[in-house]
């Protein structure tokens, strides 16, 4: 007679069962590991969003002051040029690390027909290759008539495209790294940052440090002077040494905040930066609004708009010295070229609203002295 055969449960099919019946009377436990994974990407999507928005102006400002040191001012139509050479140093860094670092790109699955040898000699190309292209696209940003003529000068400023490259790129990763930090400071204390296009030539730069000063103090914002953290300073001043432009070192090692209990303003060579409550912060860009009109520096970016702030300066010099039919007659032409200009609606906010205050000085310059009493 045969042995009765005895089965012996099995644990994993008595698991497998109890989960199969788990999911069929709940449904839910099958979507929540996925649930979970979702809710993750949603809070880190969110983190990345609010830090790229919050560091966008700080990297603006790192490339703004680096491309305007470096390339001077660019007119619109030419501003593509600096568009590709900040895009080329991107794609620089990428290359040169990837180059020292293979494992830096191994998030990207490649398929299993390309030769990685090939890969790198790419990235060898890359590293080589794309200086000497933002050099020769920095030819092209000149004006026409200031463009080197013959080889040899041709062939120096496409050279010059290496320092350039690096420059641009180490600043780019300095303000990649410090940029959070910076912008977390102003969260901790709740304050608000706000912006204020602004080109000041390095010469120019610690007298229009005065004049921001001087306009706070008589809107009625005392401030004190104090210097911008290194983390600041530092990339503007290594920048520097690749632009060998000695008076952008003077702007770095002057780089200046002014400090007051509820604000601070952080005047960069190409942007004025105010940090504070909202209602203290949005006072002190009115009090700047209206009375740093005068000044050395441009509050606009456009090559054209700055040539019209310059022409807005000759009729303040005009009034100044008593010309007055001067500067009728220049405020005139600068009227004539604004109906004409063609630049961003906020630069032509800015230049109309000079003009116009620059028209209420001279007409008051006109008035009999009764009537301006009265």
């Amino acid at each position: 007679m045969a042995a009765a055969e005895t089965s012996v449960p099995s644990p994993y099919v008595s698991n497998a069962g109890q989960r199969h019946k788990t999911i069929a009377s709940d449904p839910r436990a099958a979507l929540a590991p996925a649930l979970q994974e979702w809710e993750t990407m949603v809070i880190l999507q969110a983190l990345l969003t609010l830090l790229t928005r919050s560091a966008g102006k700080l990297l603006n400002t790192a490339f703004g002051w680096p491309t305007v040191m470096l390339f001077g001012r660019v007119s619109k139509d030419r501003q593509i040029y600096l568009s590709i050479v900040a895009f080329g140093s991107v794609l620089w860094i990428v290359a040169l690390i990837s180059l020292a670092a293979p494992g830096f790109g191994t998030f990207v699955t490649l398929p299993k027909w390309v030769d990685k040898r090939l890969i790198r000699l790419a990235m060898t190309a890359a590293v080589v290759v794309i200086p000497a292209l933002v050099g020769l696209v920095s030819l092209r940003m000149l004006e026409p008539g200031a463009r080197p003529r013959g080889a040899a000068a041709k062939l120096a400023t496409v050279m010059r495209g290496y320092p350039y490259t690096v420059g641009l790129a180490i600043t780019l990763v300095m303000m990649t790294v410090f940029a959070p930090v910076l912008k977390g400071r102003n969260l901790t204390r709740r304050w608000e940052t706000q912006h204020v296009p602004m080109l000041v030539k390095p010469d120019d730069y610690p007298t229009v440090v005065e004049e921001v000063q001087a306009a706070l103090r008589a809107g009625g914002i005392p401030t004190t002077r104090a210097t911008a953290t290194w983390m600041l300073r530092l990339p503007t001043k290594f920048l520097s040494l690749f632009a060998r432009y000695a008076m952008a070192t003077v702007a770095a090692d002057h780089l200046t905040r002014l400090v007051a209990p509820e604000v601070e303003i952080l005047l960069h060579p190409s942007d004025l930066v105010i940090s504070g409550r909202e209602r203290v912060a949005t006072r002190a860009r009115a009090i700047l609004a209206e009375r740093l009109t005068v000044t050395r520096a441009y509050l606009t970016w456009d090559k054209e708009s700055n040539e019209v702030e310059d022409r807005i300066r000759e009729i303040w010099q005009a009034i100044r010295n008593g010309r007055m039919d001067e500067a009728a007659t220049t405020l005139a032409a600068v009227q004539h070229r604004l109906r004409e200009l063609d630049v961003p609606y906020d630069e032509w906010e800015v230049l109309f609203r000079e003009a116009l205050l620059a028209e209420t000085a001279l007409l008051r310059g006109r008035m009999p002295s009764a009537a301006r009493a009265a």
